[in-house]
């Protein structure tokens, strides 16, 4: 067959640990060119309707076929009832028995004692406990053969919750993590034996409970990177939660209501996509066959040790944010910057990167190119402008502002992004931001990776809702050949120092090269 139906069948959807519909974030994209899905729902999902779940998804009936279950409701709530009920009149054993219960209830998938034991404090005096409970109670879990713990089935585990404060329980989970993460990273931490539960599901339960920033960011670090690299899928793992970190800074960067506070966001969020794209460099995938019906799917893995390829480019990335500063902070980036050049080995100077920027546009008029923009049709005003953006730019210093605005507006999709950021530097400081807000309006419906640096050189003048909606979704996200290109090439770091300095000032560009400094030190 030649081009086959990718099938995606989502099983329970309802138990996602991370997705909260009511955030009115998708589960996952739209489908693409002959994907279609396939979801599943449980008995004990909030909604039975089709409707409302494709709504939460935004997927569409032609794309998506919706599956609920079979259950019994009813029997599941008279089951937790009766198994609560001969608990509470068995004393001590029966509060134990209950506690080891309300754990399997937060818990996100089978573990084992002790992983239950580690992740929520448990005792074995609480299995004990269980094994010695009433039938009713006996009867909710499954114990497999693999050794992991289990309710028998969904719909039971959710009506015992309902009962439960699994809040507070997952609070538990949280703090413990972070508790023997914090361990680790001491100095005389020595090894840790992680248990399986805690690194696979801390961060889905961190989620869940949405601690600070701050204890996100922990996770994004070379201790939980060494505790992942011990599991299965470990670097698929560990980028979920730097991930999950990333997101995190996202949501406080928008809604940040001053600089520094903005700045501390974008520190985050620069390391995150650092981090992501060193690893992703080691992993290498990327450079291998692209074919895969012929290559079936493999585990990603990654070698530590083996070099990113991108030192050169780091360097570089170094010298040229070094550049955009002054005082005391441009002496601290720069020294980064020698660090990284020493380790080098090359005696050469290093060329920073161009910036985008409209200072040093030149303002004197070519008279035949401003006569010849004044004469164009309607909506090749733009066309005449398709070079770099600085050339656009400048071919456009002949014109008067009320002139160059009329112009602009007379193009019409992509071409309307360029035309306006070209007329930026020409207008009087009072239209700048009305011109900006129409390149903005036309990135947004039609803008695409060729018009990026266009947008950038506008940041200065850029409604900070803009701004930080281009760096999430750009910064990170579109670099296509490798690491290098996240650091200095189209779209990357140094492209973003506008609108680094925008939202955040200089301390948002020095928190962007100590980013890159130090993961280049802890991933090389």
């Amino acid at each position: 067959m030649e081009d086959p139906v990718l099938l995606v069948i989502v099983d329970g959807l309802e138990r996602a640990a991370d997705w909260e519909p009511e955030k009115g974030v998708p589960f996952l994209d739209e489908a693409g060119f002959r994907v279609r899905f396939l979801v599943s729902v449980g008995v004990e999902a909030p909604s039975a309707r089709s409707s409302d779940w494709r709504q939460h998804l935004e997927w569409t009936e032609e794309t998506s076929a919706m599956l609920h279950l079979p259950g019994d409701a009813t029997a599941a709530e008279a089951a937790a009832q009766q198994a609560r009920d001969t608990l509470t009149g068995s004393g001590d054993d029966g509060r134990a028995a209950e506690r080891c219960l309300d754990a399997l209830a937060a818990a996100l998938a089978p573990l084992s004692k002790d992983d239950l034991i580690a992740a929520f404090g448990l005792s074995s005096a609480s299995f004990e406990a269980l094994d010695r409970a009433p039938r009713p109670a006996r009867d909710l879990v499954v114990h497999a053969d693999d050794g992991t713990y289990r309710f028998r089935d969904d719909a039971t585990r959710a009506r015992w919750a309902a009962s439960t404060d699994i809040a507070s329980l997952e609070d538990g989970i949280v703090a413990r993590g972070l508790a023997s993460l914090r361990a680790a990273r001491a100095p005389d931490g020595g090894a840790l034996t992680w248990p399986a539960y805690l690194v696979e599901y801390l961060g889905a339960h961190m989620t869940r409970r949405a601690p600070a920033l701050s204890a996100f960011m922990e996770l994004v670090s070379p201790a939980w990177l060494a505790a992942w690299m011990d599991r299965p899928g470990g670097l698929v793992g560990f980028v979920t939660d730097a991930r999950r970190a990333r997101t995190t800074a996202e949501e406080v960067l928008f809604n940040a209501s001053t600089e520094p506070e903005r700045a501390a966001a974008l520190n985050h969020i620069t390391r995150c996509a650092v981090v992501e794209g060193a690893l992703f460099a080691k992993e290498g995938s990327r450079h291998g066959p692209r074919d895969d019906r012929a290559h079936p799917y493999k585990e990603p893995s990654v070698d530590l040790a083996k070099p990113t390829g991108a030192a050169r480019a780091r360097a570089v990335a170094l010298v040229t944010l070094a550049g955009t500063l002054t005082g005391a902070e441009r002496e601290t980036v720069q020294a980064w910057a020698d660090e990284a050049r020493a380790a080098l080995g090359e005696a050469s100077e290093l060329v920073p990167c161009p910036i985008p920027s409209f200072s040093g546009i030149p303002t004197e008029a070519d008279p035949e190119l401003t006569r010849r923009l004044r004469d164009a049709a309607p909506n090749k005003f733009g066309s005449l402008l398709s070079g770099p953006y600085h050339e656009a730019a400048a071919a456009c210093a002949g014109l008067e502002p009320e002139e160059a605005l009329r112009l602009a507006g007379s193009t019409e999709g992509v071409l309307r992004v360029t035309a306006f950021a070209a007329i930026v530097p020409h207008l009087p400081e009072a239209l700048r931001e009305r011109a900006v807000a129409e390149v903005m309006d036309a990135y947004w419906q039609h803008g695409d990776d060729d018009t990026l640096r266009s947008v950038l050189a506008c940041a200065p003048w850029m409604a900070l809702d803009d701004a930080s909606c281009v760096l999430c979704d750009v910064l990170g996200n579109r670099w296509q050949k490798d690491f290098e290109n996240l650091l200095i090439g189209w779209g990357g770091l140094t492209d973003f120092a506008p609108l680094l300095r925008r939202l955040g000032g200089s301390a948002a560009i020095v928190g962007a090269a100590s980013a890159i400094a130090e993961v280049g030190r802890w991933l090389p």
